[in-house]
């Protein structure tokens, strides 16, 4: 990826997140509350991270040394589940109280999670091109397709212990968090291998992590090829 491809993604994910604070800020005046307003923090505490890690390692490349260089991909491997992760945050979306009062609320709500949720997921793909083009320049096709299936394996596990495992600190909606593993790295150990094995005994966690994968390889493939619509 070139500079010139690069800024013209990052513009177009500036004014595609501008648009969408832009209508949950009024669809928060409208309403007169700000049930959804996580939304921002998921976007941005969540998502933003795995882009700044893949430009940081875009425009730094060169004076990185191996070490450097993998301890940062590393760092956005533990991180990019959070961009996709944002997918689920469509439950939420009959959860305002209001929606008892005004059921057609939901379609609007709905339309809005997936807006942001589909932002979010533009974000881990820009990343995730970031990487394998850097991986790919400076150790070949191989290990670049090797680093990012590993990644996106990775982060069916990342989605589901995001999204089931509860965390023993107990900080914001009790489940783990990414960041958690500068700080309880053994028990987030135990509590994933406690929620994983016996195998035969966790068969839903196993579904849930590869329906997540499909759907994160279907995407990257609509992705992919969007672009023939233009020829």
């Amino acid at each position: 990826m070139t500079n010139q491809q690069l800024h013209v993604h990052l513009k177009t994910a500036a004014k595609l997140t501008l648009l969408n604070f832009l209508l949950l800020g009024i669809r928060n005046i409208l309403v007169h509350n700000h049930f959804f307003s996580f939304l921002k923090s998921n976007l941005l505490i969540g998502s933003m991270p795995v882009l700044v890690l893949a430009l940081l390692l875009f425009y730094f490349n060169n004076q990185l040394n191996n070490f450097l260089f993998w301890l940062i991909v590393g760092v956005w491997v533990l991180f990019y589940p959070n961009a996709p992760y944002m997918i689920s945050d469509l439950i939420h979306d009959s959860q305002d109280p209001l929606d008892k009062l005004h059921p057609e609320m939901i379609k609007f709500d709905t339309l809005l999670i997936f807006s942001l949720a589909m932002l979010s997921v533009y974000y881990g793909f820009l990343s995730l091109k970031i990487i394998f083009g850097l991986l790919k320049k400076r150790y070949g096709i191989k290990v670049a397709r090797m680093v990012i299936n590993l990644t996106l394996v990775l982060s069916c596990l990342g989605f589901y212990m995001g999204r089931e495992l509860l965390s023993a600190i107990k900080l914001g909606n009790g489940y783990l968090y990414s960041w958690e593993v500068f700080l309880e790295p053994i028990q987030i150990l135990k509590i994933t291998w406690k929620a994983l094995w016996p195998i035969h005994k966790h068969v839903p966690a196993y579904l849930m992590m590869a329906l997540f994968g499909v759907i994160q390889y279907a995407l990257l493939l609509m992705f992919s090829s969007i672009k023939n619509v233009e020829k």
